[in-house]
């Protein structure tokens, strides 16, 4: 597994992914620039949010109870959200189901889904995350504001990777290499000071 996996890394991977159904021509209905990182877009000025859907966020929720499984690895369970926004100049039901001239955020979010079930991103080149599986969906948004039916939708998905600490990995090896041999003395009676025999024992096999 890769030691150099962090959060910044598979979120970014995850938004790669994304921008490149948009390049690819299958996620047609949304631009490369609407796949961003969520910086609390919503607490600020959500009308003009609203006017630049259909989007997608991809944000870090939490974690879950890290479980040590060696003298310097530790399972770290991992959630990540990605939100996805859609609005409609007609009414709320287009703006969940979609019409001739938006995509509705049920759609958004079945794309969404299809795309990271399973996936360990591998394809962006990440190494050592477990298979996202599929979290709970919540609704964010769903109602009128400024003329526009607006409805945001939020998904989880789960994951897991080791980290490895590297550091403990070079002392461990600092400590094989200083206990790898010891020699001992014996001594008899009468105790003149100078060892009678001597023996070399070998801790650990190279």
């Amino acid at each position: 597994m890769s030691s150099e996996l962090d959060l910044a890394v598979i979120e970014q991977a995850m938004k790669d992914l994304m921008a490149e159904q948009v390049k690819s021509g299958k996620w047609d209905w949304l631009s490369e620039g609407a796949i961003v990182s969520y910086g609390g877009e919503f607490n600020d000025d959500f009308e003009e949010v609203v006017r630049l859907f259909p989007a997608i966020w991809v944000t870090f929720k939490g974690s879950g109870k890290p479980k040590k499984t060696g003298f310097n690895q530790t399972e770290y369970p991992i959630t990540f959200v990605v939100l996805v926004g859609s609005h409609s100049t007609k009414n709320e039901e287009a703006q969940r189901h979609g019409d001739a001239d938006n995509i509705g955020t049920y759609q958004m979010l079945a794309n969404v889904q299809k795309l990271l079930i399973g996936n360990d991103l591998s394809s962006e080149g990440i190494e050592g995350l477990a298979h996202f599986e599929l979290g709970p969906t919540k609704t964010i948004f769903n109602a009128k504001t400024q003329g526009l039916a607006a409805s945001v939708l939020a998904q989880e998905f789960h994951t897991e990777y080791t980290i490895i600490a590297s550091d403990r990995d070079r002392e461990e090896e600092a400590t094989e290499a200083e206990l790898r041999v010891v020699n001992v003395d014996y001594y008899f009676a009468p105790n003149d000071g100078i060892s009678d025999e001597q023996d070399t024992v070998n801790l650990k096999e190279k």
